[in-house]
């Protein structure tokens, strides 16, 4: 990468795992209604993030109807996580992927688990979770969040 280029790294990932065998089976943008202030000065600002839904095998479970009304854009407001990871996803977008994508006991990869929505919503949607994180105190706020152990 460059200097001031884009970080392209939800894109990369979902090619990188398309390149490895997955299935990548659909590009959502999380519109944020109520996005912060982007600091950039020199490109515009962005109120937007990347989803990917991705499968390992061809054959794949896809109920369209908790997504029906959403299309390929869902503007769902920003809310924090109660840690101190500042770029969590809302459970209300989380949500409708995991009913669409996935059965009760299905397994859920999220490759920058971050605070561990995906895991909490797992969870309640009776699914497990498996969740990549690199930052240890990010980590050890999820694996809090989850119940999986104390924080502090």
């Amino acid at each position: 990468r460059k200097e001031k280029d884009l970080a392209a790294i939800p894109w990369e990932t979902a090619i990188a795992l398309r390149n490895d065998g997955w299935y990548l089976r659909g590009d959502i943008v999380w519109h944020k209604p109520n996005a912060r202030p982007d600091p950039v000065r020199d490109r515009p600002p962005r109120a937007h993030e990347y989803m990917f839904l991705l499968s390992k095998s061809q054959n794949y479970h896809y109920d369209p109807r908790p997504t029906r009304e959403l299309r390929s854009v869902w503007s769902v407001n920003a809310r924090g996580s109660g840690t101190k990871h500042t770029a969590t996803f809302p459970e209300a977008l989380i949500e409708p992927c995991m009913l669409a994508s996935s059965l009760p006991g299905d397994a859920v990869l999220d490759p920058f688990a971050g605070s561990a929505t995906v895991g909490v919503v797992a969870a309640r949607l009776n699914r497990r979770f498996f969740g990549i994180e690199l930052n240890p105190e990010y980590a050890r706020d999820g694996r809090a969040r989850m119940g999986w152990e104390r924080n502090g």
